[in-house]
């Protein structure tokens, strides 16, 4: 092609200067000595004039040719410019493909181009979702094999000691996904309560997180409470059913931390301190502000005894729903929340939910208890007001995170008695996150928690820590705790 183009050129070239028409080479000769020869005296006006215009005529007729040869030639130049583009362009996109060709027969058939990056990256998620579903299958397994086991031994009947219509309250369900769930206070109940909303379509949000912890309790959700005992039969013989348990030792002082260390039951408080301590002073008895760990499991151990003043977020766990009479298909464990709640999640077909909650859960989940326990400090700091300080109650919030392990330990409360006065919950806030430290790593967090635990426990007497191993048998046989120590 790249010959021809110059052929063309060629000979428009000689077209221009030779062809029919054009004023040949004598012509041009003739022309020139016209041009530049001196007129002769004797010629007559008439034969000058009749010269000048013949030559001015063939002068523009030539420049006029030479002009269109030149376009000519920046059309050919042109031309075989974008030729030349082309064939390299064949030629890089031939080496594509050929190396395209070989990763698809060097992988299965598989093409690795940036354009199918995510797809793999979504193959690979989906391949490790189902190996991580093959080992919590076993595990799980494992769960219902252990129930199965404690309960089917006659002496161990394990029916608890709560009147019906308490045990009723624990249990919600959704007839159009036919799912059944125990809640467990103190076990993630805040969380699935909310994550139960969204499941029956009681609420149009999409994460649990959009749900103020505050309005767990309620959102419509169906439960036994109102309903016959044959319709409860029928839904626990046909429905999945699932329940989340918790080391009860654990669960016993993540009770006392939230709801009795940080005054939220002040009126147990205030019971405690009366038949608990000898010579409590008036304020004490008023205000239940100042409860230690030990009268508190004293107050635990007589309930339990006597079947007087319990309450749910203290009694054991199979008390609540009664695993030995119903038996679970799935047992997640607080331990092992994140995962568990994902998988269950998975076999009750709610895939999307749990694709969308796996993004960042540890991150969220801290964010959510930090604004909630924020919210509750100046909600119970208006109402104590008369029996704490302000500064008082925020110093014991402040342990309480540390407690639960979303700061650091070391971290003192950076606010005076002169800034608390005035504290807002966006300060206090501000003040959790900058304080996280060492409360970052997962593992660093899990043993301020099992430390704090631990010194806890330690000002128990024996005789009570027996007492209480008593009472978590059951739980611990059931759920495969170990009952010997914290």
């Amino acid at each position: 092609m790249v010959f021809y183009l110059f052929r063309f050129v060629w000979w428009s070239n000689f077209g221009l200067l030779m062809g029919s028409g054009v004023p040949s080479f004598h012509h041009l000769i003739l022309l020139s000595n016209l041009s530049t020869s001196t007129p002769n005296v004797s010629q007559t006006a008439q034969e000058k004039q009749c010269s000048d215009h013949v030559t001015g005529n063939m002068l523009r007729k030539l420049c006029l040719r030479r002009r269109r040869f030149w376009y000519l030639v920046i059309v050919c130049v042109f031309l075989l410019f974008a030729y030349t583009q082309i064939i390299s362009w064949n030629s890089d996109n031939s080496s594509r493909w050929f190396d395209q060709v070989q990763m698809f027969d060097q992988s299965d058939g598989k093409l690795f181009s940036n354009r199918h990056s995510k797809n793999t990256h979504e193959e690979e998620r989906t391949h490790q979702i189902r190996d991580e579903d093959k080992e919590l299958d076993r595990i799980h397994r494992e769960r219902r094999t252990r129930l199965q086991e404690v309960c089917s031994n006659r002496n161990l009947a394990y029916l608890g000691k709560s009147r019906e219509e308490q045990v009723r309250e624990h249990f919600i369900f959704d007839e159009k996904s036919r799912v059944l769930y125990c809640t467990i206070e103190k076990v993630g109940s805040t969380f699935w309560r909310r994550l139960f909303q969204i499941l029956a379509g009681k609420s149009k949000v999409k994460s649990p997180f959009d749900i103020m912890p505050a309005h767990a309790l309620g959102g419509n959700v169906h439960t036994f409470v109102d309903l016959p005992f044959h319709l409860i039969t029928s839904i626990v013989s046909s429905y999945t059913k699932f329940l989340i348990v918790r080391n009860p030792f654990e669960r016993l002082y993540s009770g006392y931390v939230d709801k009795i260390f940080s005054l939220h039951f002040a009126y147990i408080g205030k019971h405690i301190v009366i038949t608990q301590r000898k010579n409590a002073t008036r304020h004490s008895k008023n205000c239940g502000h100042d409860v230690t760990f030990a009268e508190f499991v004293r107050y635990v151990i007589k309930g339990e005894r006597t079947n007087k003043n319990r309450n749910a977020h203290f009694s054991p766990m199979y008390d609540h729903c009664k695993p030995c009479q119903i038996g679970y298909d799935y047992i997640g464990k607080l331990e092992t929340f994140e995962k568990d709640t994902m998988y269950i999640l998975r076999k009750l077909n709610f895939s999307s939910v749990a694709s969308g909650l796996e993004k960042d859960f540890r991150g969220r989940t801290t964010n959510d208890s930090a604004a909630d326990q924020a919210d509750l400090l100046f909600k119970y700091a208006k109402i104590h007001r008369k029996c704490i300080d302000p500064h008082e109650i925020q110093k014991i919030y402040w342990r309480k995170e540390q407690i639960r392990g979303l700061i650091d330990p070391d971290i003192p409360f950076p606010f005076s008695e002169k800034e608390s006065q005035n504290l807002t919950a966006a300060q206090y806030l501000n003040a959790l996150h900058r304080s996280i430290g060492r409360a970052k790593n997962k593992d660093m967090a899990k043993q301020f928690r099992r430390d704090a635990m631990l010194k806890a426990y330690s000002t128990i007497p024996n005789s009570d820590m027996q007492k209480l191993k008593k009472i978590f048998k059951p739980d611990c046989d059931i759920f495969s705790y170990d009952c010997n120590s914290p």
